[in-house]
């Protein structure tokens, strides 16, 4: 498993207090299956975070683990978006979501809240670790 305080130290992000166990299992319990042990593991550390990340498009914001399944039932991604599961943003109008549907490891894919639809899908990560590592580091612009 992922040491994520040696990873992130001195990464410039803002780390939430971690999840709560009964949070944990709640979001477990209701989420699709086989959510990544990187990413359930992560929200033990921080449940949720927002900060620079150094892949595009520059900010993430996690939701919190709380937060995850009505987030995915409001924004209807089980209707819109199968295959997709969402787990934060990147606070201006882009969804991030685990790409499910090409079997594991999951890839990272932001997609516009508008419209959303799965061929907008755009890759950011090959997986969650991928993800994890860019946090706290700067995004350059091509």
């Amino acid at each position: 498993m992922m040491d994520f305080a040696a990873i992130l130290k001195d990464r410039d992000w803002n780390k939430e207090e971690p999840a709560g166990h009964k949070q944990v299992q709640d979001l477990i319990a209701n989420a699709v299956p086989g959510l990544p042990q990187e990413y359930v593991a992560f929200l033990q550390y921080s449940n949720g975070g927002e900060g620079s990340i150094g892949i595009n498009p520059g900010w993430f914001q996690l939701w919190p683990a709380e937060e995850v399944i009505e987030l995915n039932k409001g924004y209807q991604i089980d209707k819109d978006l199968p295959g997709y599961f969402g787990f934060g943003s990147n606070g201006a109008g882009e969804l991030f979501a685990f790409e499910i549907t090409q079997g594991e490891p999951w890839k990272i894919v932001m997609i516009p809240f508008i419209p959303m639809e799965a061929n907008e899908a755009i890759t950011i990560a090959n997986d969650f670790e991928e993800f994890i590592r860019a946090i706290g580091r700067k995004y350059v612009w091509p």
